[in-house]
């Protein structure tokens, strides 16, 4: 990833307003080693916007990976991407959060999708994938720091910096430990963002060619002799 496109893609994320999700989703291709749980052979396939009768997901990407005694299989990692823009959390009680509407829609989207997928053979057999197992819940991206909580107005149906961060990081732990376990990732836009900034490809460098040594004239006075 260049300087000028991470740039370009970190203007997205921090834009307010209106939702930019698919902008930001055609730079998701740098990240594809943040979006998998193992470390792959290769990278094969990244589909965005796959067609199901359930609804389109929004991005699955697919790997070649080895098992510890060498066993190649293909497996496909199924996520659903929110804009930057999209809250996670919001205002429950004063000490306590409620997901919002578009963490709920991305979740049950993501759930949907990835059930259909899992029984799809079109699918599995488009991507090369031999067993259903190695379809795989990949996760949810949405939001950033600043966008964790939706607070409704000011005193008591808002939440200090810090009780906010206590609160979010509590619902997200609950619905990680009792509902996804260790099988869908919750990630936000800052952190793709501080996962490609270690991996921004410097600036070529022009080399100049080199300069010829200059060749300085005879001494004054000096005889040259040539052979007759």
């Amino acid at each position: 990833m260049s300087q000028l496109e991470y740039a370009e893609l970190k203007k997205l994320v921090e834009l307010n307003g209106s939702h930019n999700e698919l902008a930001c989703r055609q730079y998701l291709k740098y990240a594809q080693n943040l979006l998998v749980t193992e470390t792959p052979k290769a990278f094969l396939t990244t589909d965005k916007e796959y067609r199901g009768n359930s609804g389109d997901s929004d991005l699955i990407i697919s790997c070649r990976v080895q098992d510890g005694v060498g066993h190649e299989s293909v497996k496909a990692y199924v996520w659903e991407v929110k804009a930057p823009q999209c809250h996670l959390f919001e205002f429950d009680t004063r000490n306590r959060v409620k997901p919002s509407a578009e963490y709920i829609s991305a979740e049950n989207q993501l759930l949907h999708y990835y059930d259909e997928l899992l029984s799809s053979e079109q699918f599995r057999r488009e991507h090369n994938i031999a067993d259903r197992d190695n379809v795989m819940l990949g996760g949810i991206l949405i939001g950033r720091h600043d966008t964790s909580v939706k607070c409704k107005g000011k005193g008591k149906r808002s939440y200090d910096p810090d009780t906010m961060q206590r609160l979010f990081l509590r619902a997200l732990r609950l619905r990680q430990n009792h509902l996804y376990g260790q099988r869908i990732k919750v990630l936000t836009w800052d952190t793709i963002l501080d996962h490609l900034k270690s991996a921004i490809s410097p600036p070529q460098q022009q080399v100049s060619p080199p300069h010829p040594l200059p060749i300085s004239p005879p001494p004054a006075n000096t005889t040259i002799q040539t052979s007759t």
